[in-house]
């Protein structure tokens, strides 16, 4: 694996090209020399546009924008791309057009506070036609074409331009728009990745990864309920998921021959999964499941509780909201916890703790929760947390048994005293949390990986990881960190 300059080096797993968009291609245009490709990436109106070398399918340009992007169209003879943006918001409408050479990577925009770019297209070598919208009060919507005529269409300056002149014609609503019939954004890339002796499936969405004793890897993915790689990194079986979403949470058991894994269903509002998976060939042994959105907590001896998660409207419903039901290693039923206010409960993602750690939302009063007399759960208080956390890892050490926690910085706490030992700040929020042999790793939303001596908390090093989407940390037995990202790769640093 080469790495972009400044990152640290790593050895990938399911080393899929076009990493940058995280899974999700929306639209792909070829120049029309082949040389370059720009790929879109729209989720939940944050777009990215990523331009690609077709030789060798390496990264040459990245432009993030907080708006729409489906229409981009290249020069028919020049390295030129013209990529249009529509906020589609119904009363303050803004968009943008922005040309950008590939070669020498300049760009310009040309913003527009009232008009979205529908449509870009190149009529011919001199002409570029903007299809534009626009909407008043919520519905009154108009649409207006304008075309701008240029001998030299490289090097321009944000004044060269006006992207909605102000005798723009309107054009009727009812006329379909000439858009062009392109192949879906996947086969592009797909078939950009087999000229190039490569594989590209856009899976993505590592949630959870785990690393094995004798090397092998674990994660869940888009469409696999959980796969495994040899040390290698050849792919060694996988288990289909029951629909499209990702494992969220993997637990492997002690003598890691299983391991149970957290899956949405078809439906991720109204079932969860939790299969018991054989780790030498992927037989799925067990498949305990609950009819609604749930969360797994596991404590090291194997004992589990799934927590709903389902963001319903207890007034409308028939039935009592799902307790906290807690589990033994097999899936035999231990307990139920009921609360009034279910979501005054909140599982702590607590990693190789000997408690099934939840917190009150209100007092942060920190709580094990563990099997009871007559099928039910016994809550035991611990300590208050001073500041919000949703990420921990237990940890025995020199310094004693002791709890850190992670939100806005990390801080030791002894367990199950729950006195604060050291703190430490960090300039970025932690994603995750793990530790192994004394080192704590925190994987922080900056596209860093900060690793401390978990006694006094010395930084010992810190990474800077490729902005691939990092989602999800194991540290392995053997040393090495393993990290989760949308991208669909599996990152493993060295100790």
């Amino acid at each position: 694996m080469t790495e972009p300059d400044g990152m640290s080096p790593y050895t990938a797993f399911h080393d899929d090209p076009f990493p940058e968009l995280f899974g999700h291609p929306t639209e792909a245009v070829v120049s029309a020399d082949g040389q370059w490709v720009a790929v879109g990436s729209v989720i939940s109106d944050l777009s990215k546009v990523v331009v690609y070398r077709t030789a060798d399918l390496s990264c040459a340009h990245v432009l993030h924008f907080a708006m729409e992007t489906d229409t981009m169209a290249f020069h028919p003879t020049l390295p030129l791309l013209a990529i249009g943006f529509d906020n589609g918001d119904a009363y303050m409408r803004e968009g943008s057009l922005i040309l950008l050479e590939p070669e020498s990577g300049h760009r310009v925009d040309f913003p527009d506070p009232d008009w979205g770019v529908e449509l870009v297209r190149w009529t011919d070598a001199h002409t570029l036609e903007l299809t534009l919208c626009a909407m008043y009060d919520g519905d009154t919507y108009e649409r207006s074409v304008t075309a701008f005529v240029r001998e030299d269409w490289l090097g321009l300056a944000p004044d060269d331009l006006k992207p909605h002149p102000v005798d723009a014609p309107l054009i009727d609503l009812d006329i379909p728009l000439p858009y062009p019939d392109r192949e879906p954004a996947p086969s592009v890339l797909q078939a950009l990745a087999r000229r190039a002796g490569r594989g590209y499936d856009s899976r993505g969405e590592v949630r959870a990864v785990a690393g094995l004793s004798d090397g092998r890897v674990l994660a869940t993915r888009r469409d696999t309920t959980l796969e495994c790689w040899a040390p290698d990194g050849t792919p060694l079986w996988s288990v289909p998921a029951p629909g499209t979403y990702p494992g969220t949470r993997i637990v492997v058991s002690a003598d890691e021959r299983t391991a149970r894994v957290a899956v949405p269903g078809p439906d991720s509002r109204t079932r969860t999964d939790f299969p018991l998976v054989d780790l030498a060939d992927g037989t799925v042994l067990d498949t305990p499941s609950v009819p609604f959105s749930a969360a797994l907590s596991a404590r090291t001896d194997g004992v589990w509780a799934a927590r709903d998660t389902y963001d319903r409207d207890v007034c409308r419903m028939a039935d009592p909201v799902p307790g906290t039901l807690v589990f033994a290693p097999d899936g035999t039923p231990l307990g139920t916890v009921h609360e009034p206010d279910r979501y005054e409960l909140v599982p702590l993602d607590a990693r190789r703790c000997p408690e099934l750690l939840f917190t009150r939302r209100r007092r942060r009063d920190v709580i094990a929760l563990g099997p009871g007399p007559a099928d039910s759960a016994v809550e035991t208080p611990l300590f208050t947390l001073d500041e919000p956390a949703i990420r921990a890892v237990y940890v025995s050490d020199s310094a004693g048994p002791a709890l850190l926690t992670g939100w806005g910085g990390l801080v030791r706490q002894s367990f199950p005293a729950g006195e604060v030992v050291w703190r430490r700040r960090l300039d970025a929020v932690i994603a995750a949390l793990d530790a192994h042999d004394g080192v704590v790793h925190a994987l922080c939303a900056d596209d860093t990986l900060v690793s401390f001596d978990a006694t006094d908390g010395t930084v010992l090093a810190r990474r800077t990881l490729p902005p691939y989407g990092n989602l999800s940390l194991h540290a392995a037995p053997d040393g090495s960190v393993l990290v989760g990202t949308l991208a669909g790769q599996i990152l493993r640093y060295d100790s």
